[in-house]
């Protein structure tokens, strides 16, 4: 299967800079899978599509203020960006201008210094030598938005880049597609009888890795750690409605915690690297929730694997042709 098959031109007048400026008041575009139909709503609506019986799952986990800057023993300013959190205190990170630093190098960020110990793959390991990574996350970190998004982040983006549930830090990309749930839209929720349950998974910088072999099989998809409770699972396969996947985050641990042994959700704590694209038989999820996506990154391929490739296109080009906007901050599709 050829990625060129998934692109579009995406302009950059409609990738969102900025999120709503009220949660909840977003386009809502719903594709039904068996009719082909389209309509649009607005986000707030996505209540009148959930039943009794249903059962909503969201993913909880908080964004790190995780991009900093650190002077190098040579004063040069260089953007660390805090991936993942190794044994202790050590990190996974990605260095801008790396070629200003070099192995066994002690970066500074006012009172708080790192080493560079290792390269590895394309970033760098890091250990604190004074201060703590939540110690620097709380002074002197910022919003790691996204790349497409070309402005630096704001006091607001705390906040608006993360979900009103969010508790569990550790991700560095948010799990954009319930960006827009409001506590009212989710008592609304559970006041028609539905159930809200919450899974873990932390949000990897590779959710923005391009896809750049031609053959999508030959992706190799990155890691990302999931936490799916017994508590959820056991709700999940009591269900006796559909399974809402608020995100392709949610989709994805969810079905990389399905046993086809046992033919059920397990609870599953641990990395994934689950690769869905066309051709993936969905045991798990019923409704998908998502926003539009990167014409050639993995997700398009996930959502095209839910609803069709060619479902997908005529859903993106009518989004386009109606100016939605795209990506982190913009609106978003129920795929039921």
């Amino acid at each position: 299967m050829k990625m060129s098959d998934f692109k579009y031109n995406l302009p950059q007048e409609l990738i969102a800079q900025y999120p709503p400026k009220k949660r909840g008041s977003s386009n809502l575009l719903i594709l039904d899978r068996n009719t082909g139909e389209i309509e649009h709503r607005k986000y707030f609506n996505v209540v009148e599509y959930i039943k009794k019986g249903d059962v909503v799952v969201l993913n909880e986990t908080r964004v790190l203020n995780c991009r900093t800057f650190f002077l190098t023993p040579n004063e040069k300013m260089v953007e660390v960006l805090f991936l993942e959190k190794r044994e202790g205190d050590s990190w996974y990170c990605l260095i801008g201008r790396a070629k200003n630093v070099k192995i066994g190098d002690i970066l500074q960020c006012n009172e708080i210094s790192i080493l560079v110990k290792e390269r590895k793959e394309n970033g760098f390991v890091v250990d604190f030598t004074k201060g703590s990574s939540d110690e620097l996350f709380a002074k002197y970190g910022h919003t790691p938005l996204p790349p497409y998004m070309k402005r630096g982040d704001e006091d607001s983006d705390r906040d608006r880049y993360n979900t009103v549930f969010s508790s569990i830090p550790g991700a560095v990309a948010a799990p954009t597609a319930s960006l827009n749930l409001t506590n009212e839209i989710l008592a609304e929720i559970e006041k028609k009888g539905a159930k809200v349950v919450k899974i873990e998974l932390r949000v990897g910088w590779g959710t923005f890795a391009p896809i750049r072999e031609e053959n999508i099989e030959e992706h190799v998809i990155h890691k990302e750690y999931i936490n799916v409770s017994k508590e959820v699972s056991d709700c999940i396969n009591d269900c006796n409605g559909s399974v809402w996947a608020f995100g392709t985050t949610v989709a994805r641990a969810l079905e990389s915690a399905y046993s086809q042994k046992e033919k059920k959700v397990l609870s599953y704590s641990g990395d994934t690297d689950l690769y869905i694209y066309p051709g993936y038989q969905w045991e798990v999820v019923d409704v998908l929730v998502t926003n539009f996506h990167m014409p050639d990154s993995s997700l398009i391929l996930l959502v095209s694997s839910f609803a069709g490739k060619e479902l997908i296109k005529k859903a993106y080009a009518e989004a386009l042709e109606r100016g939605y906007k795209f990506l982190s901050y913009g609106d978003s599709m129920l795929i039921k």
